[in-house]
C-alpha cells in the first residue's frame, strides 16, 4: 500500500513544516507519559485541522474558524482517548475526531438558522432561502401552514421550543444539548 503524503504548512518564514503519521504517534506517545497534552501535540492537531478545514466540504462556510476552534476544543479533550497500543494511526483516529465536530457544529449553526426563520416568518419577514425545503409546503401564508412548519422542524431533531405569546412576540428557548459553549461532557 503506498504511504500517503505528509501534510505541509507553510510557517511565517516561509518554510514548510510537514506533519507525518510517524512523528504524530511519537508525540502522542509522548504526552501520554508525561500526562498532558504538549506544546508540539497542540501545533501538530492545530495543523491537521487547519488543512481538514481547507477541504471542499467546509472551506465555503464564514464561520469556518469557528468549526476550526471547536474541532480543537474537542481534540483537547479526546486526545487521551487515542490508544497506541491498539492503533498506530492516530492521524485516522483525529481526523475523524475533527470531522465530526465540524458536522456537530454544522447541525448547531442549522438549528439555530431553523429557529431564526421560524421567528422570522411568524413576524412576517422572509426566512433565509433554504427554509422552503424544511418544511417542504413554502413559505407559511396562515396560523395552520405556520404550525405544520413548527411540526416540521420538531420533527426533524431540533431541540427547541418556539411558542407564539401575542401580537408578534415570540419566546424562544433552546436546550442546549449538543455541548456548542458548555462544559458538559459529549455524547
Amino acid at each position: 500500500m503506498a504511504q500517503r503524503q505528509a501534510l505541509p504548512m507553510l510557517t511565517a518564514n516561509g518554510k514548510n513544516i510537514y506533519l507525518n503519521n510517524k512523528e504524530l504517534l511519537a508525540e502522542v506517545k509522548r504526552a501520554k507519559r508525561k500526562g498532558e497534552m504538549t506544546n508540539a501535540l497542540a501545533q501538530m492537531l492545530q495543523m491537521l485541522t487547519s488543512r481538514y478545514a481547507k477541504k471542499g466540504n467546509f472551506v465555503n462556510y464564514t464561520y469556518n474558524e469557528d468549526m476550526q476552534a471547536y474541532a480543537m476544543m474537542m481534540l483537547v479533550r479526546t486526545w487521551n482517548a487515542f490508544n497506541p497500543e491498539k492503533s498506530s494511526n492516530p492521524f485516522a483516529f483525529f481526523t475523524q475526531c475533527i470531522k465530526h465536530s465540524f458536522i456537530q457544529y454544522l447541525n448547531q449553526e442549522k438549528r439555530q438558522r431553523n429557529i431564526r426563520d421560524l421567528i422570522l416568518v411568524d413576524q412576517g419577514l422572509n426566512p433565509s432561502y433554504g427554509f422552503e425545503n424544511l418544511i417542504r409546503s413554502g413559505v407559511p401564508e396562515d396560523d395552520n401552514d405556520l404550525e405544520k412548519a413548527y411540526q416540521n422542524v420538531a420533527s426533524s431533531g431540533l431541540s427547541a421550543t418556539v411558542t407564539k405569546i401575542g401580537d408578534g412576540e415570540v419566546d424562544e428557548s433552546v436546550d442546549n444539548s449538543s455541548g456548542i459553549g458548555d462544559n458538559s461532557p459529549t455524547h
